[in-house]
């Protein structure tokens, strides 16, 4: 969080600067007529001209999460092909992402299609784009989602279905300015996952129900299998002083009732970490630690040391879908080829703290999206839009290139429907096409976690007992959330005070939960500290602030 936030706030000056230029000098209503007018120039020079072959070009920007994606793959070439168009796109790695970005929006040469990056509170609205946004820089998409049942978002085969919540979260000051490309699952940070092969083989099957009963189950059971399996087995595998990381933070939410952010009982904007129920976190998490069952070096960021596909632990929060695995447990194995031979995964059901479940509501649905130039033509806009808003149904066969790529080049299929990859000029053309990661920039299904990861075809396919228990995890988290309405409250709200002072606000904060877990402070020194936060000028702003912009957004 805190490596993305220095990177916004580094570059808003500059950023801000440039969206000045870009609105031109003067009076208020003399900057509003030369930013409508630079937007009309560029209009014409980035317009729909097109090839001898009467296509027009699409200039694109996306992240590459380290893949290294080959300029003219297949896949690129295939888009093109479908879609009638050139496609000048570059995959910037993500380390370098927010920062290019944020370089061309100030010199004001974005490309047509831009994915943008959420930041760490949840928000794809960063400082540098909403500034960019209302100097007129990027499409409010607003008429074209919405035109009295006509518009794509009621008419789309995915689009249609999704609910108003979905589109509230894609708002900016009531214009939508960010295309999602799918929504995601339901509190995806709510997952257990556990060696069940320790578990059997220990006799610890009985699964513990309540955040109590959880921390016990994990240290006998850590005792137990450290010294059968002659090694450290971990009860958890965690590593880092990050104690809002979301490997630990739906067992936080289990003894505060909260997420990142709440409205508390007086109305005002309350941080997790803040809560006075906090502390009741730390002092379970402390428990562990003074059992010797996490990684007593654990602030070192050290991170194979419990690592759970690894073997090493007996526990770890994750994504409540990302234990998947074969029946045969050896087609798709889930652990690391370091693991022991016969590891098995397994996820526990959310267990219940003294406020909530251990369910941890998803910062966004918005998996991923994408915003447009606001100097693109109506020709162009017309294409972007089909093209990157495409489906199955009008584009048969969409959605298996989407997942897997094209046969015969980047797979073969065997005769029990197996797409096989194994060979190793398909996993080349796969890398270089960067195949299932253009999901990200263009529209996808609705992501079906159950589907994509536990009922694979052929000898992939996990256990039926595990496929069972992967549908009452998603029953569960999605009854959950929905009966506590539970939510990241700040969720798209704007603070200058808080874009501008969070991190120096909040910079000792990880490090005084570390010492207190760690037996260093005791809770009246946590307790003191939290308080000359809480009472501080800029935390009272941050709330004001926050409070405004709601009141905005009404």
């Amino acid at each position: 969080m805190k490596k993305k936030f220095k990177k916004h706030a580094a570059l808003t000056m500059a950023a801000a600067m440039a969206v000045s230029c870009l609105a031109g000098c003067g009076g208020s209503d003399d900057a509003d007529a030369a930013a409508k007018k630079g937007t009309e120039i560029k209009k014409e020079e980035k317009g729909s001209s097109k090839d001898s072959n009467g296509r027009m070009t699409i200039s694109v920007m996306g992240i590459d999460w380290g893949y290294g994606p080959a300029q003219d793959n297949e896949m690129e070439k295939y888009w093109e092909d479908l879609f009638e168009v050139n496609l000048d796109i570059q995959w910037i790695n993500w380390e370098d992402y927010d920062q290019k970005v944020n370089t061309m929006i100030a010199a004001g040469s974005i490309p047509d299609v831009v994915q943008i990056s959420k930041e760490g509170n949840g928000s794809y609205y960063y400082p540098i784009f909403t500034q960019a946004i209302d100097a007129g820089v990027f499409l409010d998409m607003t008429p074209y989602l919405f035109d009295n049942g006509n518009g794509i978002a009621e008419t789309n085969a995915v689009m249609k279905n999704w609910s108003g919540d979905m589109w509230d979260q894609a708002k900016y000051n009531e214009g939508i300015y960010i295309m999602p490309r799918s929504n995601t699952e339901k509190g995806q940070y709510s997952g257990i996952e556990v060696r069940r092969d320790l578990m059997k083989k220990y006799g610890f099957e009985e699964e513990p129900t309540t955040m109590e009963e959880l921390k016990t189950w994990l240290i006998d059971l850590s005792n137990a299998a450290t010294e059968g399996e002659g090694k450290k087995i971990y009860a958890l595998e965690y590593f880092g002083d990050n104690f809002m990381d979301t490997h630990l933070k739906a067992f936080a939410t289990a003894f505060t009732g909260q997420t990142d952010w709440a409205i508390d009982e007086n109305g005002e904007y309350q941080y997790m970490q803040f809560n006075e129920k906090y502390i009741d976190f730390l002092n379970w998490v402390k428990d562990l630690y003074d059992a010797g069952v996490i990684d007593p070096e654990f602030a070192l960021n050290n991170s194979d040391t419990s690592k759970w596909k690894a073997g090493n632990s007996i526990a770890y929060l994750a994504t409540w879908y990302n234990w998947n695995q074969s029946a045969d447990l050896v087609s798709d194995k889930n652990f690391d080829e370091s693991a022991p031979e016969g590891c098995e995964a397994w996820c526990l059901k959310p267990v219940k703290g003294p406020e909530a479940y251990a369910v941890s509501p998803n910062y966004t649905d918005i998996d991923s999206c994408i915003a447009i130039s606001a100097d693109c033509s109506e020709e162009k806009l017309e294409k972007i839009m089909d093209m990157f808003n495409a489906t199955e149904e009008k584009y048969p066969g969409y959605n298996d290139v989407m997942k897997y790529g094209i046969q015969d080049v980047h797979y073969t299929l065997l005769d029990d429907g197996t797409k096989d990859t194994t060979d190793e000029k398909y996993k080349k053309a796969r890398q270089d096409g960067y195949v299932g990661a253009w999901n990200q920039i263009f529209l996808k299904t609705d992501v079906d976690q159950i589907t994509d990861k536990f009922m694979k075809d052929g000898a992939k396919r996990a256990s039926d007992e595990s496929i069972q228990r992967a549908k009452e995890l998603k029953e569960f988290v999605t009854n959950d959330l929905q009966a506590t309405g539970m939510k990241n409250e700040i969720q798209n709200l704007q603070s200058e005070t808080y874009n501008n002072q969070w991190n120096v606000l909040t910079d000792d904060v990880n490090t005084m939960c570390t010492q207190y877990v760690m037996g260093q402070i005791g809770e009246t020194e946590w307790e003191t500290f939290v308080k000359g936060i809480v009472d501080s000028a800029d935390y009272k702003a941050i709330q004001k602030e926050f409070k405004d912009s709601a009141k905005g957004r009404k």
